[in-house]
């Protein structure tokens, strides 16, 4: 199987999806609470803010389990 036929896969397109949902996310999520909290200044332990970190974590490793999961049946046919 070429690389290029295996990332076309729809199981590694919708991992990508999901992953890049969970890095941006996590990249945005002290804008958020930010936003909504209309303070400039937020603590590290902020309920919303580990909140939507630990969502955005999530997002990022059920997106490699749904990358990896075609892997095993290309590579390791008998």
């Amino acid at each position: 199987m070429e690389p290029l036929e295996f990332l076309l896969r729809y199981t590694v397109i919708t991992g990508v999806i999901i992953t890049m949902i969970g890095v941006a996310l996590s990249m945005m999520a002290k804008r958020i609470v930010m936003a909504k909290r209309n303070q400039v200044e937020i603590s590290k332990n902020d309920r919303l803010y580990v909140t939507l970190k630990y969502l955005a974590l999530a997002f990022i490793v059920i997106g490699m389990i749904v990358m990896v999961l075609p892997i095993e049946a290309t590579f390791y046919r008998g």
